[in-house]
């Protein structure tokens, strides 16, 4: 059994030893920085101390969480029973042998340190006891006492319950560390939680202890730092009172004249503080809170923690391309929780930090990404490699910390099973009898379905998208040149089977099909989509019908839009045979090649492309290679196949919904079913709880008006920073070029043509050039008619520039305000080596 540790004891760093603070204390002095010198008491001395309280149990499964006063009486009654318990001799003798290290008139801080404190979900800062200025070794052990008794304040109980934490599996450990006698301290953050910029770094400091600054109870200093340490402001505070050293324990001093007034940091020290934090948040890869002082001249580093709320700041950046278009706050607030679900789940599964806000918010029927969060994980990746001595350097940590990439495709496939059994079951349920309540009920248990199957979609997506990242940075390493790493990444996973691929494939033969058949090619040609399938008229083609409609059985679910108010390709089947005009009008693919030798072409080039990466790289280096190789792959076709099953759950969703909208109806509520998803979820569920007329004709009104607020804002084009001026897309499209980011090599020039929505599909002119939001895999067959692309979002890993390479077309993307800027008709040319778009007229 540990009893005590020392902070350079690698089982230090163990969180169930240490507790956050001594963990955190721990790991920073075995990293390096300059942490002042101590012990830890750790938790398995706690759990042999109160092993003797024979009533904790009873008295815990009584506190009254609801009655803050008796809260407080029944914590304060524990505390007073384990303040009588006696800590153990092997506890007493560990701890006089630590301090028989130190000098004779050395002070010391104790400090709690629970098991639950500095998590990133939950900081328990100020919840527990702390001591300072404490001598002699008998005077530590009564405050280490008092530590273990500190778990159980009333503050503490009510947080862990707040939090959901078992209140019998908290535990104490204790950190005994040497007082720095400051001549100025504080704390430092950084990144700003005021004004929620990532890129300043925010400081609080005060002549003395920094208890002056932690507590909030004085005037302070506080100066905002840009990342390189240089003042961007300050504000200096009336510093009448500071806290500093007595003989045993601190006082509070009074302050005055011109010395409460005088500013506590120099430039120099601002900058050395500043490259502590930096190397701090580098060393956690995470924001931090970090408490320091100054004595002597030297800087030291009291405490970090990581930063437990981030700031949002809301852009189009990581959203749009997800959610280009407006969607139904029903659809949007059905999802929400489901998505930060899998957010913490998938956090949790690749050990991130949780996350405790809103990763995306709807705002005005558009969805808006928090950029802060975004930046803040996405500088997590899993090292940064220079030469391939790193490389080899870094494949144990690999190897240990990140096995779950190896296991979640398996565990994936596995729940797949359950996932499409119950989907099953659910799309034959017969709806029709069902009364309001049996319809709700069926509606909610869609939901759970696809929150639960969504669980590990997010770490799916973070993975494929930090495996991409990593093997493109190793390629340009090995290459030296942007291009040729990119042509290289698209042929070493150019046969990665998908099923978007498949579905393209089988788009493809309906297209020689409509070719081949000079009359079906005039019926075509000739007839509106919808009409033409209205009408029954393809029936006289038995064998395109069949194939046809086999192709709706088999991917009809496949979603034209994020949000299930739009219809499925089953429910608008006129839309495929629109894409089928498109590419039946195209020459004959392989006309003079046979499909499957144009597979094995692509299939050779992958390999002579895998032969000549290893040539590149040491023998000892080609395993991993291999394993980054099938890892890519993998999760090329996981992501993708992941999404198809995804969509799934829309044509159960339409049906429950529908069906719900004609009880609706049926009350008066709506006009059209489908208008239900119009409805915000909270007064909707009410709505059919109560199923009363006063609540259905308040709940008609908010249809109403989101209806009508949802197509006005249908067509307007969103602001991309919700926070910034409204003129920030006039500035950035003013001119006659546009910039992007490249998305596929080439030049082209063509018109302009705007996709907003698959409506336009039929209308789209072969060799136009394809501008759009963004694009997913059911916009693919108009990249056959398209000389160019040019999207609002996305960048060179994006479905649009993927399939613009595969096509061999130009591709320009993340264009701000470009669907603003251009419009039908105009001359453009797009050049997408350098993400430029030129307009040529108007």
């Amino acid at each position: 059994m540990h009893l005590t540790l020392a902070f350079t004891d690698p089982e230090a760093c163990r969180h169930e030893f240490s507790g956050g603070k001594g963990a955190n204390l721990s790991l920073l002095t075995q990293r390096g920085f300059p942490v002042p010198v101590g012990f830890i008491v750790t938790a398995e001395a706690y759990r042999e101390f109160i092993h003797a309280a024979d009533t904790l149990c009873g008295r815990v499964a009584a506190f009254d969480y609801a009655d803050a006063t008796r809260l407080q009486q029944q914590g304060a009654e524990l505390r007073g029973e384990i303040e009588q318990l006696p800590l153990s001799a092997g506890l007493e003798a560990s701890v006089r042998q630590r301090l028989a290290g130190y000098a004779d008139d050395a002070a010391f801080s104790v400090r709690s340190s629970s098991t639950f404190e500095d998590l990133a979900s939950a900081a328990f800062a100020g919840q527990h006891d702390t001591y300072l200025n404490i001598h002699g070794a008998d005077a530590i052990l009564e405050r280490i006492r008092a530590c273990f008794a500190s778990l159980w304040q009333d503050r503490a109980i009510a947080y862990r319950e707040r939090l959901g934490f078992d209140q019998m599996q908290a535990t104490m450990a204790v950190v005994v560390q040497t007082m720095i006698p400051s001549e100025v301290s504080g704390v430092g953050f950084t990144i700003n939680p005021i004004s929620g910029n990532i890129d300043e770094m925010l400081v609080n400091a005060n002549f003395g202890l920094g208890e002056s600054v932690v507590s909030g109870e004085g005037a302070i200093d506080q100066f905002v730092l840009a990342r390189d340490g240089s003042l961007r402001s300050s504000s200096i505070g009336e510093k009448t009172q500071r806290i500093v050293n007595t003989a045993q324990g601190t006082v509070e001093v009074e302050v005055e004249g011109a010395a409460a007034s005088q500013v506590s940091l120099d430039p120099a020290q601002l900058a050395e503080l500043a490259d502590l934090m930096r190397r701090v948040e580098a060393s956690y890869q995470f924001p931090q809170d970090i408490e320091w002082a100054i004595s002597a001249g030297k800087l030291w580093l009291l405490q970090s923690r990581p930063v437990t709320s981030i700031p949002p700041r809301w852009t189009r950046d990581e959203s749009a391309e997800r959610f280009p278009n407006v969607i139904t706050p029903l659809a949007w607030e059905m999802v929400e929780d489901g998505f930060h679900r899998s957010l913490n789940h998938s956090f949790k599964l690749m050990g991130y930090p949780p996350f405790s806000g809103k990763w995306f918010a709807m705002f005005g029927h558009y969805i808006y990404g928090n950029q802060n969060a975004v930046e803040i994980y996405g500088r997590r990746m899993p090292f940064v490699i220079r030469n391939l001595d790193e490389l080899e350097a870094a494949i144990p940590h690999l190897r240990s910390d990140y096995a779950w990439v190896q296991d979640l495709p398996l565990e994936w496939s596995r729940d797949l099973d359950y996932y499409l059994l119950t989907l099953g079951e659910l799309s034959a349920e017969n709806l029709q009898g069902g009364d309001l309540q049996e319809v709700w009920q069926y509606v909610l248990r869609v939901n759970r379905l696809g929150a639960d199957y969504f669980l590990p979609n997010i770490a799916i997506s973070i993975t494929q998208r930090t495996l991409y990242r990593l093997l493109h940075g190793l390629l340009q390493m090995l290459t030296g040149n942007p291009q040729e790493a990119a042509a290289l990444f698209d042929t070493l996973i150019a046969h990665t089977e998908t099923k978007t691929g498949i579905i393209n494939k089988e788009l493809a033969a309906m297209a020689d099909d409509i070719r081949d058949h000079a009359e079906l090619t005039a019926l075509v040609d000739s007839t509106p989509s919808q009409e033409l399938i209205a009408s029954g008229r393809l029936d006289a083609f038995g064998a395109f019908s069949a194939r046809f409609a086999k192709f709706l059985r088999d991917h009809g679910h496949r979603e034209v839009d994020f949000d299930p108010y739009q219809p499925t390709w089953v429910d608008a089947p006129w839309l495929v045979l629109d894409n089928l005009r498109l590419m039946a009008g195209m020459p004959k693919a392989g006309a003079h090649e046979h499909p499957r030798e144009r597979e094995r072409k692509i299939k050779l080039a992958m390999h002579e492309a895998e032969l000549g990466l290893y040539a590149r790289i040491p023998q000892r280096l080609h395993f991993f290679f291999h394993e980054l190789l099938r890892l890519v792959r993998a999760y090329t076709t996981l992501d993708d196949v992941e999404h198809y099953h995804t969509t799934r759950l829309t044509l159960p969703l339409r049906k429950g919904l529908r069906r719900l909208g004609e009880h609706l109806r049926g009350r008066g509520v709506v006009e059209d079913p489908m208008d239900v998803f119009f409805a915000h979820y909270r007064p909707l569920e009410e709505a059919v709880r109560c199923d009363d007329p006063a609540t259905w004709t308040a709940l008609a009104q908010a249809i109403r008006e989101e209806k009508s607020a949802w197509l006005q804002r249908r067509d307007a084009p969103p602001a991309w920073n919700l926070d910034d001026a409204a003129d920030e897309v006039e500035e950035e499209t003013s001119g006659a070029v546009l910039s992007g980011l490249a998305g596929s090599a080439g030049m082209a020039e063509g018109e302009v043509y705007v996709v907003r929505s698959p409506a336009d599909f039929a209308l789209f002119p072969k060799g136009a050039v394809l501008v759009a939001r963004t694009t997913n895999p059911a916009w693919t067959p108009l990249f056959y008619s398209a000389c160019a692309v040019v999207t609002e979002s996305g960048g060179p890993l994006s479905h649009g520039a993927v399939t613009a390479r595969e096509m061999q077309i130009p591709a320009v993307m993340s264009v701000r305000g470009v669907l603003l800027r251009l419009s039908n008709g105009q001359r453009v040319r797009v050049d997408g080596r350098k993400g430029r778009v030129e307009i040529l007229c108007d």
